[in-house]
C-alpha cells in the first residue's frame, strides 16, 4: 500500500514537473514569439523612420535644388535685362552719336561755305582795289591785272599784276598765318615763272593779303619781302607795309 503511494507521488510529480516543463516551454515559446515580434516592430519602425528620414533628405535636397534653380533663373533674368538695357543705352548712345557727327559735318559744311564766301569776298576785294592801292602808295601803274591765273597740275593764282617789266603775285588767305607765308615763299611763288613762261623776261615779286592780319604776322610777311595787303576797318582794302619798305625781287629759274 505505502509502496503503491510512494509509486504515485512520483508520478504526480513527474506530471506536475511536466506540466511545469510545458508551462515553461509556452512561455518560452511566448517570449520568443514576443521578441521576435518586438524586433520585426522595431526594425518596422526603423525602416519606417528610415524611409522617412530618407523622403525627408530627398525633399529638402529637391526643395534646395529648386531654390537654386529659381535663384539661378531670377540672376540669369536680372542679367539679361541688363544687358537689355545695354544693347539700349548703346543704340541709344549710337544714334546720338550719329546725330552729333551729323550735326559736326552739317557745321563743318556750313564753315567750310562760309570760308568759301569769305575766300571770294578777300578775293574780291583786294581784286578791286590793288590798282588803286598800288597806284597811290607805291605810284606804280599795272596795265594788266588777273584773277585764278591757273596752270593744270601746278595750281591757282590768287591775282597776278603785270607793270611794265615787273609781275606781281598775289596770294588772297582770310586769316593771314606765319605757315602760309613760307609756303607761299617756299613752294608757290618758285614754281610761278615755270608754269607761265611768258612772265619769265619780267621782275617776280609778290604780295599776300588777307581780311584778318596781325601786326607781328604782318612784320613776319614784310620781312620776307612780300606786300601785305588788309581790311581797313570800314570794309576797304589798304596797304600795311611801312613807308620805307622795299619789295624783295624773287629770282627763280
Amino acid at each position: 500500500m505505502k509502496n503503491q503511494q510512494d509509486k504515485e507521488s512520483r508520478l504526480d510529480r513527474i506530471e506536475r514537473g511536466l506540466d511545469l516543463l510545458l508551462q515553461g516551454t509556452s512561455e518560452l515559446k511566448e517570449a520568443q514569439e514576443r521578441f521576435s515580434q518586438e524586433r520585426r516592430e522595431a526594425q518596422e519602425r526603423f525602416s519606417q523612420e528610415r524611409r522617412e528620414a530618407q523622403e525627408g533628405y530627398s525633399q529638402e535636397r529637391r526643395e534646395a535644388q529648386e531654390r537654386y534653380s529659381q535663384e539661378r533663373r531670377e540672376a540669369q533674368d536680372r542679367i539679361d535685362e541688363e544687358i537689355l538695357e545695354l544693347k539700349e543705352s548703346q543704340k541709344k548712345t549710337d544714334e546720338q552719336l550719329r546725330k552729333t557727327i551729323k550735326k559736326l559735318d552739317d557745321i563743318g559744311r556750313q564753315l567750310g561755305d562760309l570760308g568759301l564766301v569769305q575766300g571770294e569776298v578777300a578775293e574780291d576785294l583786294f581784286y578791286r582795289n590793288v590798282r588803286y592801292l598800288f597806284k597811290e602808295e607805291r605810284d606804280m601803274i599795272f596795265a594788266d591785272v588777273k584773277r585764278n591765273l591757273k596752270k593744270k597740275g601746278v595750281g591757282e593764282y590768287d591775282i597776278v599784276a603785270v607793270n611794265g617789266n615787273a609781275v606781281l603775285v598775289i596770294e588772297i588767305k582770310n586769316k593771314l598765318q606765319k605757315r602760309m607765308i613760307d609756303a607761299f615763299i617756299n613752294k608757290r611763288l618758285p614754281r610761278f615763272k615755270a608754269a607761265f613762261p611768258e612772265f619769265r623776261g619780267r621782275k617776280l615779286f609778290g604780295a599776300i593779303g588777307a581780311l584778318v592780319v596781325k601786326d607781328e604776322i604782318g612784320r613776319y610777311a614784310e620781312k620776307a619781302g612780300l606786300y601785305v595787303l588788309t581790311q581797313t576797318s570800314e570794309g576797304g582794302a589798304a596797304l600795311a607795309n611801312r613807308k620805307n619798305f622795299k619789295a624783295k625781287e624773287f629770282k627763280f629759274s
